[in-house]
């Protein structure tokens, strides 16, 4: 049976293809791109939690989103 792959390894991939120097338009700095997965919790009509997951891009300077 194969080992599945981590969410950690699929984003170390990724900035392995790809560079990842971009000028972050919030510190106006030449900086390193970082991937996070944010998660949110969101109320639904029923009173239960709903969680929405998304692959977020954040500078690695000022951590902003971009």
């Amino acid at each position: 049976m194969a080992k599945a792959t981590t969410f950690a390894e699929k984003v170390a991939k990724r900035a392995a293809k790809h560079d990842n120097e971009i000028m972050c338009p919030a510190c106006n700095k030449q900086s390193k791109v970082i991937y996070a997965k944010v998660i949110n919790s969101v109320k639904t009509e029923k009173n239960s939690f709903k969680y929405l997951e998304k692959n977020a891009k954040l500078c690695s300077n000022c951590l902003a989103e971009l």
